[in-house]
């Protein structure tokens, strides 16, 4: 009997060989690998489609806030755009930077009105404080010189071409919000010479510009607007706005006309993570005139720098702006051998160096047709 239990005893302690071992290692490795490897690259496949993702949405509801904003320009003002123009809805001159004739004397600007042209719906001299607007503040394109200041145009941009600028202005057909959030009073009533009359709504000045939020982090741009606004008339009471309510924010309330307020400032940022941003001012085609851009055949593209080079004599009205951005995804999800180089607004923009390229980037282009514009030239 006990020579049975011994046997019985030795045969219960067989177990696994240390090859069957190994090659159980191997394939648990083999498949904790495959497994590995599978979740490597959903994980990958889900950070792009979020970013893709974030860029459609952007695409589809933040950038269309410019097309909005541009639809407006000239509204309640000046019936044709040119940089001549008093109150031209696209504003490239003030009397900083006013064209000249053949002979080097200054013309009208964009914020000009003479006495002969009616001085209670168009700009007359207006100002910022006590002196011109600045021209770092009116619409640039990224061939032109930047000499901004801090919350100016500078032509910030994450690639080989600066980006340019777009300032706007059009009156509040209603009450209304600029692109900041404050509140600008359409039309109303108000005392001039003692009796109650009914005016035309303030005007604002929007304009579009990329800066980065954080100073520490130059390479992450954001577009920003930074709106202000003015007044025309002459009232008797510049505070008194007649409007149905009884308090009203600062930020509607004049002490004088002509003068901008709330302008100049860094404004509220729009879109975040805009790489570049560019204009091309479109008019129509002139037989006479040079083509700088290819595209339809009706329609003529310039720069600002261009435009302004133009004689007064043969000078285009401007019908519309093209704008054209770079949008770059929230993370960074593809390799080093992504794009680095993109064409915006017929022009080749290669990253700068030292930039990361596993970003996604898209690049967005509309063309925008100023609906209150007059396309007759002369």
């Amino acid at each position: 009997m006990k020579l049975l239990y011994q046997h019985a005893y030795n045969k219960s302690q067989y177990g696994f060989t240390l090859i069957e071992l190994m090659i159980s290692m191997v394939l648990g490795l083999l498949v904790s690998a495959a497994v590995i490897q599978v979740y490597i690259i959903s994980t990958k496949t889900a950070g792009i489609q979020a970013s893709a993702s974030e860029l459609v949405e952007d695409t589809t509801f933040n950038v269309p806030i410019i097309e909005r904003k541009v639809r407006l320009a000239s509204l309640g003002l000046a019936n044709k755009v040119k940089d001549d123009q008093p109150g031209a809805g696209i504003i490239l001159t003030s009397a900083n930077n006013a064209p000249k004739d053949k002979d080097g004397n200054k013309q009208l600007d964009n914020l000009k009105n003479p006495e002969d042209i009616d001085a209670t719906n168009l700009p007359k001299d207006i100002i910022i404080g006590s002196k011109p607007v600045e021209v770092a503040l009116l619409t640039h394109t990224g061939d032109q010189a930047s000499s901004g200041g801090k919350n100016e145009w500078t032509g910030a941009s994450n690639f080989g071409l600066k980006s340019g600028q777009l300032t706007i202005q059009y009156r509040a057909p209603q009450n209304m919000y600029d692109c900041e959030g404050q509140l600008v009073l359409g039309p109303r009533r108000v005392k001039i010479g003692g009796v109650l009359e009914a005016i035309d709504g303030q005007v604002i000045i929007e304009r579009f510009y990329l800066r980065a939020p954080d100073s520490a982090k130059p390479a992450e741009l954001s577009l920003y607007c930074d709106a202000g606004k003015y007044i025309t008339e002459i009232m008797d009471d510049y505070a008194e706005q007649s409007t149905a309510e009884k308090k009203l924010p600062i930020s509607v309330q004049f002490k004088d006309n002509n003068t901008i307020k709330d302008f100049g400032d860094a404004g509220a940022e729009l879109i975040t993570n805009i790489d570049y941003f560019d204009i091309l001012l479109t008019t129509m085609k002139d037989k006479a005139l040079p083509t700088t851009m290819k595209g339809d055949e009706t329609l003529q593209y310039y720069t600002v720098k261009d435009y302004l080079s133009l004689s007064l004599e043969v000078k285009p009205v401007i019908v519309g702006i093209k704008y054209g951005l770079i949008l770059r995804s929230d993370n960074a999800v593809l390799t080093e051998n992504s794009p680095s180089e993109f064409y915006v607004l017929g022009n080749k923009l290669t990253l700068r160096t030292g930039l990361s390229k596993n970003y996604i980037r898209t690049v967005v282009e509309s063309d925008i047709t100023l609906r209150n514009a007059n396309y007759q030239n002369k």
